[in-house]
């Protein structure tokens, strides 16, 4: 059974585990997706869901870095998690029912408070039990650059993807 407290995150800036050991049996959740799949983040990860809407594009980025969005008196990086992590080749449609899930980064950066990522539906709520995870084994092959882990949630296949790396990506690529 995969540990339901290393949701998003296997270890905090100190190295420790996002949450002891067998304390949460109980995890409330985001289930967000995508065009081939469904990524699972702790609600406290994320900041806030907004409509979905076109980035204002930064020339010479990578197909996945879809821009910015204005939020809160921040540009926010908005990226296609499907096609960063290999999933999805080529530019992903903006869906006008999907939404863009921003994220809270881990690490405290003031360079990059937020991430965003669009989704193509409306991310929904989810209670996750410690018993109501396990691993998926079906996922041998597939890339796992930017996922700590494939899961079944509630019979339902999931990638938890990893937000450390994430963020120093998009560190990596703002000048």
């Amino acid at each position: 059974m995969a540990d339901v407290t290393y949701i998003g995150n296997k270890k905090n800036t100190q190295g420790a585990p996002a949450l002891p050991p067998g304390q949460a049996s109980v995890v409330h959740c985001l289930m967000i997706p995508l065009t081939t799949d469904i990524l699972l983040l702790p609600n406290a990860a994320i900041a806030e869901v907004i409509a979905a809407r076109q980035p204002d594009v930064v020339e010479g980025t990578p197909n996945w870095f879809l821009g910015h969005v204005d939020w809160r008196e921040y540009k926010v990086p908005v990226i296609a998690f499907e096609t960063l992590n290999g999933d999805v080749e080529g530019e992903v449609a903006i869906n006008k029912q999907g939404r863009i899930a921003i994220m809270n980064t881990l690490n405290g950066n003031t360079r990059l408070p937020y991430i965003g990522i669009m989704t193509q539906g409306i991310p929904r709520l989810q209670v996750v039990q410690a018993k109501g995870i396990e691993a998926n084994t079906e996922t041998v092959g597939r890339n796992n650059l930017y996922v700590n882990e494939f899961v079944v949630v509630n019979g339902e296949p999931i990638s938890i993807p990893n937000l450390d790396l994430l963020e120093r990506v998009l560190i990596e690529l703002s000048p």
